[in-house]
């Protein structure tokens, strides 16, 4: 919890007509504010209000759930309600949900506390943190009000303030944070902070990593300030995404298939799911964790090795390694050790962009789409890379290119097209180029955007659909041949799997869905496996 300095000395101007609402805040923020919950005679003397007054507006507060009076010892404190609203107000904040997974990878990789500031007036204040030690129940935390102008995150944010709208005389540590793109703080609690921004490039949080054991030396805080940098970068690009809708379909009444939602743990953003048949397991990505998940068949027990950036791409390969593609480019991952090797980034001019998921051809071919870290559209690219990484450009300049996939017969490419939310497919010329584009299925509000594909024996293209509570599968010339509601609304990619490839895995995100649905969906951002009729195509391994 997050606790605030005391009422400010100077009265609040009065409100015409709202005398008594005014008080009841008071009240309510007295209360708030206080060390410990307090006596009646302790909230009169604060606020100097006769007594009658005083027990009426506690009786409404208390009608309300914002108050609740302690029995033993005869004390007033916060109530549920005010408790209730903070949780709400935390599942609706975008920012909140853009910066939580790099808060949670930085407060892991670094053991430290780390929080997510905003400014308010002079001060800034705490609106969501992680903490190991409190995670381990050694500490209960609690985060003052502090002031900006001589914070870290007060500071990171003004540094990236239009020029206009900073107020007083320049000083250097502004200078200095706005030149290294982090901001340090050298008070009795060392920390470092980086601003979060909109698609504008305006300021709305900060990112902050704290210190307080022992002083840190110069190069410690340094190396941190990078790595905070990079995470508010990618909390940046969360923010400024454009891919969410600002409203979904209604929660289907009844899932009429039987579907098994797996207790995975809820990935941020699930991705690029695959089955492996030899040891009967399926893996996936949680992008921007971001981590490589695991489950085996059977057991069910899900798995995790934490991936140092963000990546969105995973093949498998013929040397039992796993093929990775991120914002650091084709990396190969061995999974009994950890250890991961980079092979060679074709997009190393670009270091705004990352991959995205992969697919594979009967060839052995990879291909993997690349996009802009905010989700821009227009600056990635489609390309075929094989098994000697010669590496060949498919599309240029392509909004968004997702989840690539290949028909039985290797005549068709599919792809979904995040700029326009269409499922479109290509023909594979002779001369080894792709044909003109023809749009299978063009997603709307109110059915969702095709993301993730599948295809099966049958040449029947399955897809995820983003924001539609659903997985279509469709046949070759775009015709809807079924429609499988799923619990969760938005659905990310999907492969088949089991012995037999008759189980369907479908991926899903929680943190890109819009502010209030987690209460709605609350089995969102979980693996989910479905039972089918049809047979899917067995993975293809890279032959690197």
């Amino acid at each position: 919890m997050t606790q605030t300095d005391s009422l400010p000395e100077k009265t609040a101007p009065e409100v015409p007509g709202a005398q008594a609402l005014v008080r009841g805040l008071d009240v309510l923020m007295t209360i708030g504010a206080a060390p410990a919950p307090m006596r009646f005679a302790e909230l009169q003397k604060a606020l100097d209000i006769p007594k009658g007054s005083l027990h009426r507006l506690l009786a409404a507060l208390q009608s309300r759930e914002l108050v609740r009076f302690e029995e033993h010892g005869k004390r007033y404190a916060l109530g549920s309600k005010v408790f209730d609203l903070a949780r709400r107000t935390i599942d609706q904040s975008s920012v909140i949900r853009a910066a939580k997974p790099e808060i949670s990878r930085l407060s892991r990789l670094l053991n430290r506390p780390c929080c997510l500031y905003v400014q308010d007036g002079e001060f800034v204040f705490v609106l969501y943190f992680e903490d190991p030690d409190a995670g381990n129940a050694r500490v209960v935390r609690v985060w003052p009000r502090i002031r900006a102008a001589t914070s870290a995150p007060g500071l990171a944010i003004a540094a990236r303030l239009p020029h206009q709208e900073r107020s007083g005389k320049a000083i250097p540590a502004l200078g200095q944070a706005k030149a290294l793109g982090y901001a340090l703080s050298k008070d009795d609690t060392q920390s470092v902070a980086s601003a979060i921004v909109d698609s504008s490039g305006y300021p709305v949080a900060a990112l902050c990593c704290h210190f307080e054991t022992s002083p840190e030396r110069a190069e410690e805080l340094h190396e941190t300030g990078r790595l905070v940098k990079e995470a508010a970068q990618r909390a940046s690009g969360n923010v400024s995404c454009t891919d969410s809708p600002a409203k979904l379909p209604p929660k289907p009444e009844k899932i009429e298939v039987e579907l098994q939602v797996l207790n995975t743990g809820r990935d941020f953003m699930g991705e690029n799911p695959i089955w492996c048949p030899v040891e009967n397991r399926l893996w996936w990505l949680d992008i921007l964790a971001p981590a490589l998940r695991w489950l085996d068949d059977g057991t069910f027990q899900p798995n995790r090795i934490l991936l140092e950036d963000l990546t969105g791409g995973l093949s498998l390969t013929e040397s039992g390694r796993l093929l990775l593609a991120g914002r650091q480019g084709i990396q190969l991952l061995d999974p009994k050790s950890g250890q991961v090797t980079l092979l060679f980034d074709p997009e190393e001019d670009k270091p705004d962009n990352r991959f995205n998921s992969a697919g594979l051809d009967r060839d052995g071919n990879l291909w993997v789409g690349t996009m802009p870290l905010d989700n821009a559209t227009g600056t990635g690219s489609l390309y075929r890379i094989s098994a000697d990484l010669s590496v060949d450009v498919m599309l240029e300049n392509a909004g968004l290119p997702k989840n690539p996939a290949l028909s039985p017969d290797g005549k068709w490419l599919y792809l979904s097209d995040g700029k326009s939310g269409a499922l479109c497919k290509y023909p594979l010329l002779e001369n080894g180029t792709l044909g003109n584009r023809n749009i299978l299925v063009q997603g709307s509000p109110e059915t969702g955007l095709p993301n993730g594909i599948a295809v099966d024996t049958e040449g029947f293209v399955w897809a995820s659909m983003y924001g539609g509570w659903s997985v279509n599968r469709y046949s070759p010339d775009g015709t809807l041949d079924r429609k499988i509601d799923l619990p969760v609304p938005m659905p990310t990619a999907l492969t088949f799997g089991g012995p037999e490839l008759k189980t369907l895995y479908v991926t899903s995100t929680y943190l890109r869905m819009p502010a209030g649905y987690s209460s709605i969906a609350p089995q969102a951002g979980n693996l989910i496996r479905i039972e089918t009729e049809v047979i899917g195509m067995p993975a293809v391994r890279f032959g690197l």
